[in-house]
């Protein structure tokens, strides 16, 4: 079986393209059990600024292709044209190790965040739930998390607590200069809605007004942060009395079409609104940016800011790279040893039975020997069994793709099986 892997991320797919493509929490299952009609199933990792599928496939071209043209037919796409332009596709090694470096957080947004672990363990464990994973593939994406955890452990992006949130306050912070004072209407009270409230804390905000279609989850969080809370329905008037508005909510529409912004500034004449969207699909209709007095920050500028440090990446990147490539190394050497047991045990078992044979039919025809002789044939035979195994085993370890067929061949184990069968 070969790992394959096609997808979209914000480096190479406008946003526009990407949130046609982004699958929804709440929608996962849905969306698995129709790759597994389509495609075999598999693995669907879709953050803000991705969506990928990783699976296995005995042909790798014909799976390649028909994960194509599985994120080709999203339903979501209606309308959009030309996404197959932006999809990439990966095989075999390539995949395991943009999986590592994806886990690792050397692909993400804000450098080495730490949310990528718990989004691509909630990715393997939609797809278990959903029986689209093969073993394999949990194995990889095992390792790649385990050797995340390794990164974050040895090296400085273990101490790097920058977020997508956290960037995205920090450029609020560089158009607004000092955020203390000012009010902030934060919708959504999800993960992201969590992670963008602690982040306002750390740069000064004191004045925070939460808003979610949750009324629960939104009081949890605004108790949280001893704030306010106004309802869904009333945050066109909470937009009027705020000076920042960010949204990071999982809705699959614009939650702030542009016609309300203009409304909204209306209403409040000399004062200018800085507007943070986080989500993906995004919240605010990208048309707000151009009413008068609004200042549109979206992923794709956030985006842009992260890759003018094109340089620390690559030093982040050099000093995690070793340790990713010890995990492929490790992981291909666990998983050629699991893929070629079936033929070692039954390798093992053919010159075991062989061996006996020989022993019994010897041992019959020798008379007078002594019970300590006849053990002593038996371990010298166990010996020598073990001594002729020992390089048709190590090959069948190696990365030798055609190893377990041609041990097969040389000791004509395919041709026992087929005997057995009949």
């Amino acid at each position: 079986m070969n790992f394959i892997l096609a997808g979209l991320n914000i480096d190479r797919a406008p946003v526009e393209v990407l949130e046609c493509v982004a699958v929804p929490q709440h929608s996962l299952k849905e969306h698995l059990e129709r790759l597994a009609t389509h495609a075999g199933g598999g693995v669907i990792l879709s953050t803000c600024n991705r969506t990928e599928i990783y699976s296995v496939a005995e042909d790798a071209e014909t799976g390649v292709r028909q994960l194509r043209e599985y994120i080709d037919a999203v339903p979501e796409h209606a309308g959009i044209t030309g996404i197959s332009e932006y999809i990439y596709t990966k095989t075999g090694d390539e995949v395991a190790e943009h999986l590592f470096g994806v886990a690792a957080g050397l692909q993400s947004v804000a450098l080495g965040e730490a949310q990528i672990i718990g989004q691509v363990t909630r990715a393997m464990q939609a797809a278990g739930e959903a029986g689209t994973v093969d073993p394999m593939l949990s194995r990889m994406f095992h390792a790649a998390l385990r050797t995340s955890r390794k990164i974050r452990k040895e090296t400085d992006l273990g101490r790097n607590r920058v977020s997508v949130s956290s960037l995205g306050v920090q450029e609020l912070q560089n158009t607004l200069g000092d955020l203390k004072g000012l009010r902030v209407l934060l919708v959504g009270a999800g993960e992201m809605g969590k992670l963008t409230a602690r982040a306002l804390r750390r740069y000064g905000a004191d004045d925070i007004v939460v808003s979610s279609r949750s009324m629960n989850r939104g009081k949890i969080l605004a108790d949280e942060l001893g704030a306010p809370q106004v309802a869904f329905e009333d945050i066109n008037q909470a937009m009027i009395e705020s000076d920042v508005l960010i949204t990071c909510t999982a809705a699959t529409d614009s939650v702030i079409v542009a016609d309300v912004v203009s409304d909204v500034m209306s209403a409040r004449p000399d004062r200018n609104l800085s507007i943070l969207d986080l989500g993906m699909p995004r919240d605010v209709d990208p048309a707000s940016g151009d009413v008068a007095g609004v200042n549109l920050i979206s992923l794709t500028e956030l985006q842009a800011k992260s890759a003018e440090s094109w340089e620390l990446r690559e030093e982040a990147a050099a000093e995690a790279q070793g340790i990713i490539d010890d995990g492929v190394r490790r992981f291909k050497e666990r998983l050629t040893g699991i893929e070629s047991e079936p033929v070692i045990r039954t390798l093992g078992a053919r010159m075991e039975q062989m061996r006996r044979e020989e022993v019994e039919q010897t041992l019959g025809r020798l008379d007078g020997l002594t019970e300590k002789q006849a053990t002593s044939v038996e371990k010298m035979t166990r010996s020598l069994v073990r001594r002729i195994l020992a390089d048709p085993i190590s090959f069948l370890r190696s990365e030798e793709d055609s190893a377990a067929e041609s041990v097969q061949k040389v000791f004509a184990l395919a041709d026992q099986d087929e005997e057995e069968l009949e």
